[in-house]
């Protein structure tokens, strides 16, 4: 049974942009959405949003040494 939702037409202009972007309808997307906002039951993590957390862990972090030549020890810890 469909429920209709009254949004405001600038996000419905904005989804429906999104969803044809992505070669989906409005209701595919919204459901993208929502099964990314969902916890696991399990509370295991899919590869894909691993990988996405990890990208998000790492954003800013650019200007690091690579080349890090401690020891990884306490010692290392100023």
């Amino acid at each position: 049974m469909a429920t209709p939702l009254e949004i405001q037409p600038d996000l419905a202009d904005k989804l429906t942009t999104l969803a044809k972007a992505r070669g989906v309808s409005v209701d595919d997307l919204l459901k993208e959405i929502i099964e990314t906002l969902e916890p696991r039951s399990n509370g295991e993590l899919s590869l894909e949003e691993f990988d996405r957390d990890m990208d998000l862990l790492t954003q800013g972090l650019e200007q690091l040494p690579v080349n890090y030549q401690g020891t990884y020890s306490r010692d290392d810890i100023t």
